[in-house]
């Protein structure tokens, strides 16, 4: 069994005459430990496979199992315990009234976790910060700092999957690679499965052994980091977006 499993995914949005169908039978099967991308164009549906997971589009059918949880039959509070997922703006991701110790430590709070206060300190040190950090708003951290926290949020009941939708694309490209390289250090030393959303193929590439093309609410050819790298793609839509991003 792969540590992700979507089957016949099909979400839509809106209601009679105006319902719209975003995402038709996606297909997706990540491996424990696998970082899996997802890329297309604006609009063509990979952020709502992981807001479909999660639980934030309301309307949709077929299977989604992540980490032997079923997202729709399977206990919400387990299925929370195994994934969380980093948004692709940190600012807005975070409580602006609450100190970043308050808001990596209140997911651990609320499912009555040990060692609050001593975790809270060995995230910040594991995303690159300090335990003086626990002691500042938002807006006292830069942009980089901020998507470190929110990835150390993300941590904090210890998951095994981390759905990651753009979350390098509100940053200053001098960020973006040590935010990357962050969270390849911390797929190696904790064992996480990454799902990740990008328009971006350099950061596919530098994340992922595999990726899934989507256009138009559809996966239209699934390649690995050799091919991306090569342009060895089947469909010409893969192609072309390749040779667009270089």
């Amino acid at each position: 069994m792969s540590e992700i499993e979507i089957e016949g995914l099909s979400v839509s949005y809106g209601e009679g005459r105006g319902q719209r169908q975003v995402v038709q039978g996606a297909d997706i099967a990540v491996e424990k430990g696998e970082c899996f991308g997802l890329v297309g164009e604006s609009g063509s549906g990979k952020s709502t496979i992981l807001r479909a997971a999660m639980g934030l589009a309301p309307q949709w059918q077929g299977r989604i199992e992540i980490a032997g949880v079923d997202a729709r039959k399977g206990p919400r509070p387990a299925f929370l315990r195994k994934v969380q997922m980093v948004f692709q703006d940190p600012y807005a991701s975070l409580h602006p009234r609450l100190l970043i110790g308050e808001a990596i430590a209140e997911p651990m709070r609320v499912n009555r976790l040990p060692r609050v206060a001593e975790r809270t300190v060995e995230l910040l040190e594991a995303i690159g910060l300090t335990a003086a950090h626990r002691y500042r708003y938002p807006h006292e951290l830069s942009g980089g700092q901020r998507q470190r926290v929110a990835i150390a949020r993300a941590l904090a009941l210890d998951p095994e999957v981390l759905l990651l939708d753009e979350p390098t694309s509100a940053l200053d490209v001098s960020i973006q690679a040590e935010v990357l390289n962050l969270l390849n250090k911390l797929r190696a030393e904790r064992g996480l499965t990454y799902l990740i959303v990008s328009h971006d193929l350099a950061v596919i590439s530098h994340m992922c052994s595999r990726l899934a093309v989507m256009k138009e609410g559809r996966i239209v050819e699934t390649l690995g980091r050799e091919e991306l790298t090569t342009g060895a793609a089947a469909e010409a839509y893969t192609r072309d977006l390749i040779a667009a991003s270089r």
